[in-house]
């Protein structure tokens, strides 16, 4: 589930957000409990394995958030924690499940704070950000359900990259409603356009297409990438809960 993977050749983008920006998403109504399956693309060699999602609502001190973990087959585990009411990442880890080594890391420090671990860029630090509207990558495929598709065209928001070392600002834009068959069934979906926004897209152009059903809460369907020319999708297998 590589989800946004820019190509700049590991160039180091100098960003700093200057004033807090408020989240973009809101809970569509997802239930406190979600299990499903989906296809997941892990690159040439081993092509596509069975990712099961796991997602369970817990609260700490009267704030409610959501917990998730993606077992991408027995190789990779992604821990996922978000806020409830907005969807934005309160922390997110990678593991590699064959080393048990932690391959990427990001959590929020107080309010402005944010501490990112990358261990095949070797970023192991801690930045000054008090921007409230991040996302991470790996969450990309359950905050993008609180998109305000009856009210706005596109929003843009924060992500960290280890490719860029830096945060950079990403654009969604809802392209309409389609029909999307999948293993799982048919849908009525609407379309999402993820790309880099601003100058750094001049860097980094490659879109990416993500597809959620029309009806609350919104379950996604398919995710899209372009790999050197061809087209891999992951795809919704079944909803287990």
């Amino acid at each position: 589930m590589r989800y946004i993977i820019p190509s700049l050749f590991g160039v180091l983008i100098l960003y700093t957000t200057l004033f807090a920006e408020k989240p973009v998403f809101n809970n569509p109504g997802i239930p406190p409990e979600e299990s499903f399956n989906i296809t997941d693309y892990i690159d040439d060699k081993t092509g596509f394995v069975t990712a099961k999602i796991n997602i369970l609502q817990k609260e700490n001190n009267n704030a409610k958030y959501y917990h998730i973990t993606v077992n991408e087959g027995d190789i990779f585990l992604n821990e996922i924690e978000l806020n409830c009411s907005d969807l934005t990442t309160i922390s997110e880890k990678r593991t590699d499940l064959r080393t048990k080594s932690v391959l990427e890391y990001f959590t929020r420090i107080g309010n402005d704070t944010i501490y990112f671990h990358n261990k095949e860029k070797r970023i192991d630090k801690k930045y000054s950000n008090n921007n409230k509207n991040i996302y991470s990558r790996y969450a990309y495929f359950f905050s993008f359900r609180g998109f305000p598709f009856d009210t706005k065209k596109a929003v843009e928001f924060k992500s960290y990259f280890s490719e860029y070392g830096d945060v950079l600002t990403m654009k969604v834009t809802n392209l309409g409603k389609t029909t999307v068959t999948v293993k799982a069934g048919t849908f009525g979906c609407y379309k999402l356009e993820l790309c880099v926004s601003g100058w750094q897209s001049i860097f980094a152009g490659d879109k990416y297409y993500l597809y959620f059903n029309v009806e609350n809460p919104h379950q996604f369907i398919k995710y899209e990438e372009n790999d050197n020319g061809h087209w891999n999708a992951n795809e919704l297998i079944k909803i287990n809960k």
